[in-house]
C-alpha cells in the first residue's frame, strides 16, 4: 500500500482490500508512553473513531464504510472516497454552486449535532465531494454525547478554518449557519455559544 499522508498521530495508506479501493489509517506508536498504555490508547481511539464514523452515517451524513478494524495494530480499513476536497471545490466553483456547498455543509453539521456528535476538526480539508454528495472524514478528534460548549467549539473552529483557508468567502459563512439552524432545533443556542467562544479568544 502507498502512504498518502503521514502525521504525528496517524499514517494513511491507500491500496486494495478484498478487491475494494480502500484507505488504511494506522495510529502511530508513541515511544514516550509505556507500551501497554500506548496500545490501549491507540486501540481505544481507533474504536472510538470507527464508532463515530458509523454513527455519523446513521445520522444521515455521508462517511466512509468501515470494512475492518485491527485492534492489535490500531488500524482501520475503510472505503476510499474518490473526489476533490471541499477546500478545492470551493476555490473552483461558481457563486451559485458555492452557496449550495455551504448550505449542504451546514445541514450535515446539524445532523451530527442532533445526534450529539461533534467532529472536532471541522475544516474543508476533512470534507470530500464525491457522487454529488459531501462526505465527512477524519473523526479522530470527535466525540459523542456532546455538550452545548463542545458543539459551539465545532462551529467556532469551522469559522476559524474559513478565516484561514477561505477569507474571500467569510461574507457567505452565514449560509452555513442558516442551514444549520433550519436543521437543528437548538441551532440558535449553539451559534450563540460559538460567538461567545470567539469573544473569549479575542479578549484573553
Amino acid at each position: 500500500m502507498d502512504i498518502i499522508q503521514r502525521g504525528a498521530e496517524a499514517e494513511i495508506r491507500r491500496g486494495t482490500w478484498l478487491g475494494r479501493d480502500v484507505v488504511v489509517k494506522s495510529r502511530v506508536p508513541k515511544s514516550y508512553r509505556l507500551p501497554e498504555l500506548d496500545r490501549s490508547l491507540r486501540n481505544a481511539r481507533t474504536r472510538n473513531e470507527a464508532r463515530l464514523i458509523h454513527e455519523a452515517r446513521e445520522a444521515g451524513v455521508p462517511t466512509p464504510i468501515i470494512y475492518d478494524i485491527d485492534t492489535v495494530n490500531a488500524e482501520m480499513t475503510m472505503e476510499f472516497i474518490n473526489g476533490p476536497r471541499v477546500k478545492d471545490e470551493l476555490g473552483a466553483s461558481t457563486p451559485e454552486h458555492i452557496g449550495t456547498l455551504l448550505r449542504e455543509m451546514g445541514r450535515s453539521i446539524a445532523y451530527l449535532h442532533r445526534r450529539g456528535i461533534v467532529h472536532g476538526d471541522l475544516t474543508t480539508s476533512n470534507m470530500i465531494m464525491s457522487k454529488g454528495r459531501m462526505w465527512f472524514i477524519d473523526f479522530s478528534l470527535g466525540s459523542r454525547s456532546a455538550s452545548v460548549e463542545e458543539m459551539g467549539v465545532d462551529i467556532h473552529l469551522l469559522k476559524e478554518a474559513f478565516q484561514s483557508a477561505h477569507p474571500e468567502l467569510l461574507d457567505r459563512f452565514p449560509l452555513i449557519l442558516e442551514a444549520y439552524r433550519e436543521n437543528y432545533e437548538r441551532g440558535d443556542e449553539i451559534i450563540r455559544k460559538a460567538r461567545e467562544i470567539g469573544h473569549r479568544g479575542r479578549y484573553t
